[in-house]
C-alpha cells in the first residue's frame, strides 16, 4: 500500500532512524547514503532540519512507521475512482 507522508520539520530531532529504516527495506542494510529520504540539519544552534524525499520513494510508509518525533506521518492516500 502506498502512503501520503506528512511532513513537520519542527517536530524533527535530527536522528536519522527514517533513513536508517529507509535504506534496510529498499537495500537491506544500514547505510543513510542509500536512504530514499534525507535529513539535513539547517541550524545546528537551534536544532533546526530539512527533510527531502528522493523522487524514487515508494511511500511504503516505514519512515513515518518508526519516527519517534511524529515530524513523519503517514496517511492513506485517497484514490480518485
Amino acid at each position: 500500500m502506498a502512503w501520503k507522508i506528512s511532513l513537520n520539520e519542527a517536530r524533527c530531532t535530527g536522528c536519522r532512524i527514517c533513513e536508517m529504516i529507509c535504506s534496510w527495506s529498499d537495500e537491506g542494510g544500514f547505510d543513510p547514503s542509500r536512504s530514499l529520504i534525507t535529513v539535513e540539519s539547517i541550524d545546528e544552534k537551534d536544532a533546526h532540519f530539512s527533510i527531502r524525499f528522493d523522487p524514487g520513494c515508494k511511500n511504503c510508509g516505514l519512515c513515518a512507521t518508526y519516527c519517534a518525533s511524529k515530524a513523519l506521518v503517514k496517511e492513506k492516500e485517497q484514490r480518485d475512482g
